[in-house]
């Protein structure tokens, strides 16, 4: 079985294959805010030139203050995705890591990039197995990739786990990669334990603020690494409404705060209407929940036939993970769908 698609989106292609289904199509294979920030109207100006030295650092410093990190532990970059690629090409000027361990299952973006570089990746099964092992006596020169919250389970370390990890690398020159694209909403964050020598941290902006599409990501740490990566990067990381952009959302802590009530309501109704469908809750946050089910693959398609759109894996026949629509009448269709007479209802 192949996962539809890797990472979201492709609805077109999947209408092909679904001509009878009603339109619009929706796609709720992915963890992003449905309700986007409601930006500035935008001088039309911004897009006629380069971005300037001094719109990149007032982003950093938005960031800073957002992520509560100084700005000189903050990369930006056109997209997370972007630094997650680069990591792996660029830390080797600076140690080789002799052991890269991905704790999984998680977002596969990572295996691929260490993958493309040419590191063979080992998977850690379970976080309680990689935080018992890595703190004990972690490899010189060892890189541990781990997610947190984790997509797609919704698992999170405590600070206190993340300390020792960070601390057991360092002694052994090695390094942690924290992926905390889905933290903004969550109620800690590591950024509290930088600067560190052991430790970086990945941040996604569009997710949070429903701006996919603007290309926003941060690194935030002190390891020499990023200095590297940003020389690579060149003049223009992110593009000069980006900049604008990133920098008015960033700053908006109001917005942040009160975005997180509204989307833990919508979640806990989501939760609701699948898990009354029979599904098994598993885990998630606030932009995704994780269910399981013996007849998922059946619920995918009987969903895609009604022109909904959750993911499914590879790794796992018996997961779907459902995002949040945008619209109360979209949840209303899902209801619809999963309550109908096929096999995806109790009924």
């Amino acid at each position: 079985m192949t996962p539809w698609p890797a990472h979201g989106g492709r609805l077109s292609d999947l209408a092909r294959l679904y001509p009878e289904a009603p339109t619009p199509w929706i796609d709720l294979s992915t963890g992003i805010n449905p309700h986007a920030y409601p930006i500035s109207p935008m001088d039309h100006a911004l897009l006629n030139r380069l971005p300037d030295p001094l719109e990149e650092e007032a982003l950093r410093l938005a960031a800073a203050d957002a992520y509560g990190v100084s700005a000189d532990h903050v990369l930006a970059a056109a997209g997370s995705q972007m630094l997650i690629g680069l990591l792996p090409v660029f830390l080797p000027r600076f140690f080789l890591p002799s052991l890269v361990r991905i704790v999984g299952p998680t977002y596969s973006g990572h295996e691929t990039a260490w993958a493309k570089a040419g590191f063979g990746v080992e998977h850690v099964p379970s976080f309680t197995a990689s935080c018992a092992v890595a703190s004990a006596l972690p490899q010189r020169h060892m890189v541990t990739v781990i997610c947190s919250p984790n997509n797609p389970t919704g698992h999170s370390l405590t600070m206190d786990e993340i300390a020792a990890l960070a601390a057991s690398h360092a002694r052994q020159g090695g390094l942690v990669v924290l992926d905390e694209a889905f933290a903004d909403f969550a109620p800690q964050s590591a950024a509290s334990l930088l600067p560190h020598p052991g430790l970086v941290i990945c941040r996604s902006f569009g997710k949070t603020y429903g701006l996919a599409g603007i290309r926003i990501g941060f690194l935030l740490g002190s390891h020499p690494v990023l200095h590297a990566m940003r020389a690579a990067i060149g003049p223009w990381p992110v593009s000069t409404p980006g900049c604008h952009i990133g920098r008015e959302a960033l700053s908006d802590h109001r917005w942040r705060t009160q975005m997180g009530s509204r989307l833990a309501t919508e979640m806990a109704a989501l939760r609701r209407i699948v898990t009354r469908a029979g599904l098994d809750y598993v885990g998630g946050t606030t932009l995704f929940s994780l269910f399981r089910s013996p007849r998922a693959q059946q619920i995918w398609d009987d969903l895609a036939r009604a022109g909904l759109l959750v993911r499914r894996f590879e790794w796992d026949r018996d997961l779907l993970r459902f995002g949040l629509p945008g619209e109360a009448s979209t949840l209303s269709r899902l209801a619809r769908a999963l309550a109908g007479p096929g096999p995806g209802s109790r009924s």
